[in-house]
């Protein structure tokens, strides 16, 4: 499983993610500073796409997920709170995909810019 600082380029960009995660949770979600810094953390450590996901991401398939399942999807944007569009470079191209479906998946590679 690849590090977050890895995906991002460094332990401060790490750093920075995750203090605009915590705020957007405190702020949006009015969630305690301390408990939405233990919810990152967590959701950092088990690729969890509620708290992970953003546009420009890829996520491959786990090696236990369904196989029929597209092997990797590229997160183009939001739809809403619930919906991503993802491109999956396979024989359905781009569509609409519930954000728990990302459970299936763990977070590969992220295109930042």
């Amino acid at each position: 499983m690849i590090s977050l600082a890895d995906l991002l380029g460094g332990e401060v960009a790490a750093a920075q993610w995750t203090n605009a995660r915590v705020h957007r949770l405190v702020i949006w979600d009015r969630i305690d500073p301390n408990v939405a810094l233990d919810l990152v953390e967590h959701a950092i450590a088990e690729h969890d796409p509620a708290i992970l996901a953003e546009p420009g991401q890829v996520w491959t398939r786990r090696a236990e997920a369904d196989p029929e399942l597209p092997a990797a999807l590229y997160l183009t944007h939001w739809l809403d709170r619930e919906h991503l569009v993802a491109e999956d470079r396979g024989p359905t191209g781009t569509g609409v995909i519930p954000l728990v479906a990302l459970f299936s998946y763990e977070l590969d590679c992220w295109k930042r810019s």
